[in-house]
C-alpha cells in the first residue's frame, strides 16, 4: 500500500485505513447470532453490516486510528442502531 500510494497515477490522494475486524459473521444467521450472544462485547465477532459501516463511517471521516474489533464493533453498534432509529421514523 505504501508504494501504490507514491505512485504518480494516484496523485497523492491515495490513503490507507487499516482495521482489524474479528471474526465477521452475518445477521440472521444461526451461527453468527449464537457467536455474538456469546462474544458479542469483547469484539471478537462483529455482523457484517455492522463492519460494514463502521468502516463507511472511518472512510468518511478521515480516521487516523489503528481500528481494533472493540473500536469497529462498537462503533459499528451505534450506527445500526442510529439507522433503526431513523427507518423507524
Amino acid at each position: 500500500m505504501i508504494e501504490f500510494a507514491k505512485d504518480p497515477a494516484t496523485n497523492g490522494l491515495w490513503e490507507t485505513i487499516v482495521a482489524r475486524p474479528g471474526m465477521v459473521v452475518k445477521r440472521g444467521t444461526y451461527i453468527g447470532e449464537a457467536s455474538m450472544l456469546l462474544a458479542g462485547v469483547s469484539g471478537s465477532f462483529i455482523r457484517s453490516d455492522e463492519l460494514a459501516l463502521a468502516l463507511i463511517d472511518a472512510v468518511l471521516h478521515r480516521s487516523k486510528e489503528l481500528l481494533k474489533p472493540a473500536a469497529l464493533l462498537q462503533k459499528g453498534q451505534e450506527l445500526v442502531n442510529l439507522q433503526g432509529a431513523q427507518q423507524a421514523r
